[in-house]
């Protein structure tokens, strides 16, 4: 008579002398589908993400530095070659070492392009030729030397305001390009 006690130890003897018949269709049925590749366990994903504080970054065209940019704090980017900036401070060198300032909340530096985007509280101090430029977004690209502000810009100078669609700079050449609807008001003007 088979007891409680002896089905106890039937169970565990039954599975271990039938398991040569069981082990094949068990086996199959725990293989993972769609194949195994060890490659992709060796991934090494090489991503760099840092933040970094009080970050000065030095530009060199032709020779001479042409750009200094100053940021609180840089992290890196959905790009590599990226950084995001805040708190940006930025000087610009012309050909006589004249320096225009930038200032602005939020930044953008591309390493391979030499680009910088500037965001939201954008401003521009010319002390030499006293003046001013306010705007929300603005692009300088080392390699052209150029500066584009395509939205709403206000250029402050010592005699006159001019409120413009979008602006464009040409640090050598020193000329302003004004577009969109222009609006200026010129103190001390005499009709010739």
């Amino acid at each position: 008579m088979i007891s409680q006690r002896n089905l106890l130890w039937l169970v565990p003897l039954v599975l271990l002398v039938t398991f040569p018949l069981w082990r094949i269709p068990l086996a199959s049925f725990l293989t993972p589908r769609g194949g195994y590749d060890p490659a992709y366990a060796n991934v090494d994903n090489e991503t760099h993400n840092f933040t970094m504080d009080k970050v000065r970054v030095q530009q060199i065209h032709s020779g001479k530095k042409s750009a200094e940019i100053r940021a609180e704090n840089a992290r890196t980017g959905d790009k590599p070659d990226e950084y995001m900036m805040t708190g940006v401070d930025t000087d610009i060198y012309d050909n006589e070492g004249e320096i225009t300032n930038i200032t602005a909340d939020r930044g953008l530096y591309n390493v391979e392009t030499k680009q910088l985007t500037l965001i939201d509280n954008v401003v521009i101090n010319k002390t030499k030729d006293k003046q001013s430029l306010y705007t929300d977004l603005l692009y300088y690209d080392d390699e052209k030397r150029t500066v584009w502000c395509p939205g709403a810009t206000r250029l402050v100078a010592e005699d006159a305001e001019i409120h413009g669609g979008s602006l464009r700079y040409d640090v050598e050449t020193g000329q302003y390009e004004i577009g969109g609807r222009v609006r200026s008001v010129i103190e001390g003007f005499s009709r010739p």
